[in-house]
C-alpha cells in the first residue's frame, strides 16, 4: 500500500493529519499468535490488540466471503514496525512511497506495516489493506486485473467496527488527494495495466480510482453483476481490457459515470449487524534478547534478498551467534544466510548447531539438506547414496512439520537438482506445497509443468492462470506464455506438448526479470 497526502471531497468527514513519527528506541520485541495470525511488535499490548483486531476482520471477511469454516492456511506474519520509514526499510527502497507490504516466498507469507502514523484509524487501513491482498490470494487464488487487486484491497480497508456491528465500504478518505487534485489515470490504462507499468506520478491516482470502480460497481444498481462478468472473461482467457469494454460497455461513459459517483455528496456503504466475534486465543510472550535483535534480518530473509543485502545481513547473523552462542533461532538464521551466499559447508556447520540445540527445528533441519544438496549439485556429483543422505534431512524436517510447504517444495527441487525426474511422493507434495501457499508461484509454476508432462494440459493451464494475469508476480510473463500453449494444446483432443522443447524456447525468449442484494458485502470473487 503507498501512503499519499488528501484533501477533503464532499463526502468525507473528520480527516486527521497524517504525521511520520520518528522511529522508536530499542525495545524489546513481543510476538503474539492467534489461530491465524503471528504478529511482531516491541509493545505487548499493541500486539495483543492488534492481533484480537485482526482476527475480528478475519471473521467478518470469512464470514461474508463464504470460506468454508476450517478451512486450512497458513497463518500470516504481520511485523508492526515503528513508522513508515521503518517500512521503507524492510521493503528494500527508502525513496518508495510503500507505507505497508504483503508478499509470499517459499518460506513463508509476512506483512509489514506501521503503527503510529498520526491517526490509529489509519494504522488499520493500511494493516487492512495488507490483510485484503491476503485474503483474496490465499482463498481465491484465480486471475485478477490490477485495477481490481488493489481496489478489492482498497474498498475492505476501510472496515469499522462497533461493539456488535461493522461498516464495509466506508469512503477511502486517504484517497482523496489523488482522487480530486492528482491528474486521472485514463480508463483504458486503469483497466489494464499493472501498477509496475505505470509512472510513479500515476500510481496514487491509480489506486484512489481503482478503489472508486471496485465501489461503484459493487453498489450501482445499473452495473450489477457487471464487475463479476468482468472477472469471469479474464479468468477464460480474455485480455483485460478486452473483458472490459464486454462487461462494462463503452468505456466512456464509464468513466464520466465514475466522475459522477465520485463527486456524488455520499456514497453508500454496508452495515453489518451482528458481526461473527473473533477468536479468544491468543498468547503473548516476549522474545529472547537474541531472537529479538535478530528479527528484522529475519523479516528480509523471509522478506526475500537482493544480492547486496545477503552479505550483510551474514555478517551480522555471524556476530550475534558469537554473542548467543547457545540460541538456535540465530543459528538457524545464520544458516539460511550463510547458504544464500553459497557458503553451504558454513550453513551445514551453522545448522548443526542449531539442530544440537532444538533436534526438531524444521529450518535448521531444512538448511542442513538443502544446503548438503547444493553442495553436491554446485560439484556435480552424481553419488546416489550422498543425494539420498542429503534428501533425508528435508524428509526430517517434513515430519517435523507436515504443514510447512518450504520442506514439501525443496524435496521435489532436491530431484531436479540430482539430475533426476521427480517421484510421485515429491510431485504430490509439490501439490500439497500449492494448496497450502496458492499465491506462491515458485510452487504453481513447476507443479504446472509437473501436470503438463502427466498430460493434464488443462490443468496445468488452469494452475498457472493467477499467476499469468497477476499485476504483481514476477512469474506473469512466463505463465502467460506456458498458459497460452497448453490451452491450445487443450482444446485439441491428442495433442501432445514437448515441455522439454516448450522450456527451451520460453527461456530463449524471456527476457523478462519481473519478479444477491443491491449492497453486496465484498466485491464479488469470480467463480472458480
Amino acid at each position: 500500500m503507498r501512503l499519499q497526502k488528501f484533501l477533503m471531497p464532499a463526502w468525507l468527514i473528520g480527516i486527521a493529519v497524517m504525521l511520520v513519527l520518528p522511529s522508536a528506541a530499542a525495545a524489546a520485541w513481543h510476538r503474539a499468535e492467534t489461530d491465524h495470525f503471528i504478529f511482531y511488535g516491541t509493545s505487548a499490548k499493541d500486539v495483543r490488540e492488534d492481533a484480537i483486531r485482526l482476527e475480528r476482520y478475519d471473521a467478518l471477511l470469512r464470514d461474508l466471503t463464504k470460506i468454508p469454516k476450517g478451512s486450512a492456511t497458513m497463518k500470516l506474519t504481520v511485523y508492526v514496525l515503528s513508522d513508515v520509514e521503518a517500512v521503507k526499510r524492510a521493503y528494500g527502497d527508502r525513496t518508495s512511497d510503500v507505507a505497508g507490504f504483503y508478499t509470499t516466498n517459499p518460506s513463508g507469507v509476512i506483512a509489514v506495516v506501521p503503527r503510529g502514523i498520526g491517526e490509529k484509524d489509519y494504522d488499520d487501513v493500511i494493516l487492512f489493506h495488507e490483510y485484503a491482498h491476503h485474503l483474496m490470494l490465499q482463498y481465491f487464488p484465480t486471475a485478477y486485473p490490477a485495477w481490481y487487486s488493489e481496489g478489492f484491497a482498497e474498498y475492505l480497508s476501510t472496515a469499522q467496527f462497533t461493539d456488535i456491528a461493522a461498516k464495509i465500504g466506508l469512503p477511502a478518505n486517504h484517497r482523496a488527494y489523488q482522487l480530486l487534485i492528482e491528474e486521472p489515470v485514463p480508463i483504458e490504462t486503469l483497466l489494464s495495466a499493472g501498477v509496475g507499468d505505470l509512472k510513479r506520478d500515476q500510481v496514487g491516482n491509480f489506486y484512489g480510482r481503482a478503489w472508486l470502480l471496485t465501489h461503484f460497481l459493487s453498489f450501482e444498481k445499473t452495473r450489477r453483476g457487471q464487475q463479476s462478468e468482468c472477472l469471469t472473461l479474464i479468468n477464460n482467457g480474455m485480455a483485460p481490457l478486452e473483458a472490459a469494454r464486454k462487461a462494462f460497455g463503452d468505456l466512456a461513459v464509464l468513466n464520466k459515470d465514475l466522475n459522477r459517483y465520485m463527486k456524488a455528496p455520499r456514497i453508500a456503504y454496508l452495515n453489518v449487524p451482528n458481526t461473527p466475534p473473533a477468536a479468544t486465543s491468543i498468547t503473548v510472550t516476549e522474545l529472547d534478547r537474541a531472537t529479538g535483535e535478530a528479527l528484522m534480518d529475519r523479516l528480509l530473509l523471509t522478506r526475500g534478498t537482493a544480492l547486496a543485502e545477503r552479505q550483510p545481513i551474514a555478517n551480522r547473523l555471524r556476530k550475534l551467534s558469537g554473542k548467543y552462542p547457545g540460541n538456535a533461532s540465530v543459528l538457524t538464521l545464520l544458516a539460511e544466510a550463510e547458504h544464500d551466499l553459497g557458503n553451504h559447508d558454513a550453513a551445514v556447520v551453522a545448522a548443526d548447531a542449531a539442530i544440537a540445540i532444538d533436534p526438531a527445528n524444521v529450518r535448521a533441519l531444512l538448511w542442513k539438506g538443502m544446503s548438503l544438496g547444493r553442495a553436491l549439485s554446485k560439484a556435480n556429483d552424481k553419488d546416489a547414496a550422498k543425494w539420498k543422505a542429503a534428501r533425508n534431512w528435508i524428509v526430517r524436517a517434513n515430519r517435523a512439520n507436515p504443514e510447512d510447504p518450504f520442506p514439501l517444495y525443496e524435496y521435489f527441487q532436491s530431484f531436479q537438482a540430482e539430475g533426476r525426474d521427480p517421484t510421485k511422493a515429491a510431485v504430490a507434495g509439490l501439490g500439497k506445497a500449492v494448496s497450502l501457499i496458492p499465491q506462491e508461484s515458485a510452487f504453481r509454476v513447476p507443479y504446472a509443468i509437473e501436470l503438463a508432462n502427466a498430460g493434464d494440459y488443462s490443468g496445468a493451464a488452469m494452475i498457472l492462470q493467477p499467476i499469468a494475469n497477476s499485476p504483481h508476480d514476477g512469474f506473469a510473463k512466463s505463465a502467460r506464455f506456458l498458459m497460452t500453449r497448453l490451452r491450445t494444446a487443450a482444446a485439441k483432443p491428442g495433442e501432445k506438448v514437448d515441455m522439454k522443447a516448450l522450456m527451451a524456447e520460453l527461456n530463449k525468449d524471456d527476457d523478462s526479470t519481473e519478479k444477491k442484494e443491491p449492497n453486496p458485502p465484498v466485491p464479488p470473487p469470480p467463480a472458480k
